[in-house]
């Protein structure tokens, strides 16, 4: 869980930017999620772990999945100590569906549903598991469910996207530099698919003497 919370965070990254016309705690709040959303979204952080369990009925094929996951990862069937495989939902499609057999093989996902093929012909505990979708921060007193060196990570990338907002693309992206090398600097041994490094990589080169400029801000 992190430490700092949204108020605090808001006035940081008004710090940080300045005084500008147009930018309220509103617009604040909004940058500061967006950077939230990101790294919770881009990085495999244990935190955002769940598990929720289906039990199969027979003969029927789709069931409720987690509620507004980010992502299912796999669905495991605990009875059989089966890893059920993930099919794209245009191959589950093309199957019959009307087959019943012992226990299901295969899954996809549709919406809000797991669909697992072939029909199961009784109770199977099936356990779907995913990574949970953050909750925007809304209250003074919010804080992230990630780990607390994350805070430091949402405030560098909240500036740039505040900086970026504001037409001062060059400083938006030594910031959005700055939170890819601090929070790959910090996670060794975990899963580091954060999509920035890609965005920084793409942009107009950044002259030292303007980074030099910006370093105070």
């Amino acid at each position: 869980m992190g430490i700092l919370t949204l108020l605090q965070m808001r006035t940081e990254l008004e710090s940080t930017m300045g005084t500008r016309a147009n930018v309220d705690g509103d617009r604040r709040d909004l940058w500061i999620n967006m950077a939230y959303t990101d790294i919770a979204s881009g990085i495999d952080f244990t935190e955002l772990d769940g598990e929720f369990d289906i039990p199969t009925v027979a003969d029927q094929h789709n069931y409720t999945g987690p509620a507004n996951p980010l992502i299912v990862q796999m669905v495991r069937d605990d009875d059989n100590n089966n890893l059920l495989t993930w099919i794209p939902e245009t191959e589950y499609f093309r199957l019959d569906r009307s087959v019943v057999k012992d226990a299901p093989q295969r899954w996809t996902r549709r919406a809000t549903e797991i669909l697992v093929w072939p029909n199961p012909d009784a109770v199977y505990a099936l356990v779907a598991y995913f990574k949970i979708t953050v909750d925007a921060l809304v209250a003074d007193g919010d804080v992230t469910v990630l780990p607390p060196f994350v805070d430091n990570g949402l405030l560098l990338l909240g500036a740039a996207y505040g900086f970026l907002a504001v037409g001062e693309d060059q400083r938006g992206i030594i910031w959005a530099n700055r939170a890819v090398n601090f929070l790959s600097s910090r996670l060794t041994g975990q899963d580091f698919s954060f999509l920035l490094a890609g965005l920084t990589q793409t942009q107009p080169t950044v002259t030292q003497s303007v980074e030099g400029s910006a370093s105070g801000t």
